[in-house]
């Protein structure tokens, strides 16, 4: 599994748990989930899929650095711009420091 999809299901884990503690709370208005009806945990299982709309409209967007269509490429251009910088400063402490006479 490449990094992007990990990352990916990363995300919806992250709105996955969040949704279902939120549709917990409120479906269950203080009650104990042992105690729920099937119409409640039908409640709270719409939530698996409610979590998964932000990750899509992220994958679908084509400017989003992380998980849309220009992702790879912006990591590229990051991951060269980066590489720039540490030669560079790699060469500056290289450099010999010049001695006052």
């Amino acid at each position: 599994m490449d990094a992007k999809n990990l990352q990916m299901l990363k995300s919806y884990g992250r709105h996955l748990l969040g949704a279902i503690i939120t549709a917990v709370v409120v479906v269950g208005n203080g009650k104990s989930p042992i105690s729920f009806t099937a119409d409640q945990w039908v409640e709270i299982l719409n939530a698996a899929w409610v979590a998964g709309i932000p990750v899509a409209l992220r994958y679908f967007n084509k400017k989003d650095p992380a998980f849309g269509k220009i992702a790879k490429d912006v990591a590229e251009v990051t991951k060269l711009e980066l590489e720039k910088q540490v030669r560079k400063t790699v060469k500056k402490k290289a450099a010999p420091a010049k001695k006052k006479p």
